[in-house]
């Protein structure tokens, strides 16, 4: 931290308002740089390690303020917020004994990603593209381009290791006969069956329909067309909406059975269908964070068409 920012915070009496006391408590609690807006309630945090993205939203959730992914998708944040750029959770190790599995850190680059043998990372030659943290491409539009309805497999996201935002420490990945882990945890418990629930609706059985699934809560992770249930892939392209993500399971995206896409029928045209998203992705957001400690749900990411 800077000496005028350190200054700022500590130095001299300052005005006593709950964003100035959050401020001045996640100073000393998280390691990393943390920038402080001059004007409005607005921080940005740049974490040296997990366990302070967990203490930064415990002190989100007593003092009101909401935790956002730095350049996410999703929509502009109400006011306090506090911004957390994961560039430097950039971890990226083999999984031991499972050969092509690698659990990267949220802030590892696509294009590191990509040399260890990721392709569907791969960043074309010469696109002007800046770099961009793996974090940042699950919360962006690319896995709904990727990743068609009912083919999640494709993004190479085996599981998820998030945090909800009720402070639980969760993992997301195979479910069912392909689990080898129970659903651990009281709010896991409670949110699984939910979302089976949402995915069976009519609504669901409308955006099933469209070949690209683009709002956030992929309910299409529940009804693949190929491979098992995986709960990591409810989290493609949430826009930041949903969880924080700590770690990623991730192998290179795996040759697929070409399955033919759902086709979209008559009676789900693209305003019944995009109406049926955006509901499903506020019944997914209220069931993830019902008390808004994330930012607003993204718009429709890309075009279902």
């Amino acid at each position: 931290m800077s000496t005028s920012r350190r200054a700022f915070l500590f130095g001299r009496k300052l005005p006593d308002s709950g964003w100035q006391r959050f401020c001045q408590r996640l100073a000393r609690t998280c390691q990393g740089l943390l920038r402080v807006a001059e004007d409005g309630d607005v921080a940005d945090l740049a974490p040296l390690r997990a366990q302070d993205v967990r203490h930064a939203l415990a002190l989100c959730a007593e003092h009101g303020v909401q935790l956002a992914l730095a350049d996410a998708s999703a929509s502009r944040p109400i006011l306090p917020t506090l911004r957390v750029d994961p560039s430097n959770l950039n971890d990226l190790a083999p999984l031991q004994g499972a050969p092509g599995f690698w659990r990267a850190g949220p802030g590892c680059t696509l294009e590191t990603l990509a040399a260890a043998g990721c392709t569907q990372f791969q960043v074309e030659a010469g696109a002007d593209i800046p770099v961009q943290t793996l974090a940042a491409w699950l919360s962006g539009p690319a896995p709904a381009v990727l990743c068609p309805t009912g083919h999640g497999l494709a993004s190479g996201v085996a599981a998820l290791d998030v945090l909800l935002a009720d402070g639980s420490a969760i993992t997301l990945g195979p479910f069912g006969a392909q689990d080898r882990q129970p659903l651990r945890g009281a709010t896991l418990q409670v949110l699984v069956p939910a979302l089976f629930e949402l995915s069976s609706s009519e609504d669901a059985a409308r955006c099933l329909a469209a070949p690209r699934w683009p709002w956030a809560g992929r309910l299409d992770a529940l009804q693949p067309l190929h491979g098992g249930v995986n709960l990591a892939h409810l989290l493609l392209g949430q826009g930041g909406a949903l969880a924080w993500v700590e770690s990623v399971l991730v192998t290179a995206m795996p040759a697929a059975p070409q399955a033919p896409a759902r086709p979209v029928t008559a009676a789900g045209d693209m305003a019944a269908i995009d109406g049926a998203g955006a509901r499903l992705a506020d019944a997914v957001k209220q069931r993830f964070d019902p008390l808004g400690r994330f930012p607003a749900l993204p718009l429709r990411l890309s075009d279902p068409y």
